[in-house]
């Protein structure tokens, strides 16, 4: 008998122009659907985020690129032309600190904030998990402490100021309580082996309360059947706080320590508004020593060199923490 071979060229055909068909509305002028959706919704985000980006751009970028650029220059608020000096400024403050940095107000500032920004920042880290694990724990009443314990962050921070001057007025609450017990207490913001203590222990109970938020969110969202086989294995609070729960906090550990670290190098207000810096510098910042050399000395490209060199050392150590604080989670 005859075979019949006609057939499969016929196929083979149809499936040519299928190919050719579907070819033809992918490289044709008519749009894919799907990619029209895609770019419409791209350019619709980037309109949504174009007012933070003109500020991110204009207000921080632009700024931060125009004061470097000022501090190659001498700057005395127009009174002068600006004359170009190079790296001048950053030669008289490196030289400051080769050769005496006692005598140097930016020094001493640099200094000052490094112990003011490590004991804030455990403080306020470990008081922020302590409130965060007890208002986790709370049954009844967790609204109203959470809103009690979140307060001081939604304080103005020169209001925070006006009551911590009254409790350490010499005859303040604090020294009040302090006589109750037959112990005569200092002069907390005139007396220079307490005055930087005192704006640590403010900055400690005015910042906690933010970072709260952060650990309570992490801790809501913690796996119970883990925390749950740690009690079943017998472990008790406090190991399940120190092996299981401090690890699975740590990506929320580094961003408090990072966010608590670049704010506590950049405190301004409490230094300006309590003590001015003083007594005898001990409470003197960088950020205060930059607005001092620059609204009161009309010392422009000097305040814009040390805004560059406050900025690099923040860089670093935030660069160090990233690299010593481990964010893996292990379980």
């Amino acid at each position: 008998m005859a075979a019949q071979p006609a057939k499969a060229p016929v196929a083979s055909t149809s499936s040519v122009q299928k190919v050719e068909r579907k070819r033809f509305r992918h490289d044709g002028a008519t749009p894919h659907p799907r990619t029209h959706r895609q770019r419409s919704e791209t350019l619709t985000a980037y309109l949504f985020l174009t007012p933070y980006l003109f500020v991110l751009i204009v207000f921080f970028a632009l700024v931060s690129f125009y004061g470097v650029g000022m501090s190659l220059f001498t700057v005395d608020l127009g009174f002068t032309p600006p004359q170009f000096v190079g790296f001048h400024n950053y030669e008289v403050l490196f030289t400051q600190l080769f050769t005496d940095p006692s005598l140097s107000p930016f020094w001493i500032s640099i200094v000052n904030i490094i112990k003011f920004t490590v004991i804030v920042v455990i403080g306020q880290t470990i008081l922020a998990l302590v409130l965060a694990m007890l208002l986790q724990t709370l049954v009844r009443g967790k609204g109203v402490f959470r809103t009690s314990f979140y307060i001081p962050a939604l304080t103005s921070s020169v209001a925070t100021a006006l009551i911590f001057l009254w409790l350490y007025n010499p005859d303040g609450l604090i020294n009040y309580l302090l006589s109750l017990i037959h112990i005569s207490g200092p002069d907390w913001l005139n007396d220079p082996f307490w005055a930087l203590p005192s704006l640590m222990l403010m900055n400690i109970w005015s910042t906690a309360a933010s970072f709260m938020i952060y650990f309570l969110a992490a801790l809501q969202d913690l796996p119970r059947e883990i925390l749950e086989a740690a009690e079943v294995d017998g472990a008790n609070r406090f190991q399940i706080l120190w092996r299981v729960t401090v690890p699975l906090l740590r990506p929320t550990i580094f961003l408090v320590v990072a966010l608590g670290t670049i704010g506590a190098f950049q405190m301004f207000d409490q230094a300006k508004f309590m003590t001015d810096g003083g007594p005898i510098n001990s409470t003197l910042t960088p950020m205060l020593e930059i607005y001092d050399a620059a609204f009161n000395d009309s010392r422009f490209g000097s305040a814009a060199a040390m805004s560059v060199i406050l900025f690099i050392i923040i860089f670093i150590v935030t660069l160090l923490q990233r690299r010593f604080i481990d964010t893996s989670i292990q379980e």
